[in-house]
């Protein structure tokens, strides 16, 4: 049985990992037609914070899910 602290670095570590790809993959989408004309900075902010968010919930998933099968090898 692998100790939490593992999974508690995994997670931290993973983290700033998969951030740079949601972001990079949100970028693909175009949120110039949610703003006004001349707004780049609040998409910009709007991407960053999104990516956080999202980056956190994907990593969260995939951590949780080997916490999970390490509670199953019992």
């Amino acid at each position: 049985m692998i100790d939490e602290k593992v999974f508690l670095i995994l997670r931290i570590i993973l983290f700033f990992v998969a951030t740079p790809f949601v972001y990079k993959a949100l970028q693909a989408l175009d949120f110039s037609k949610l703003f006004l004309n001349n707004s780049s900075s609040q998409i910009r902010l709007l991407l960053i914070v999104l990516s956080f968010i999202m980056g956190y919930l994907f990593i969260d998933v995939i951590v949780s899910l080997f916490e999970h099968l390490n509670g199953l090898a019992l």
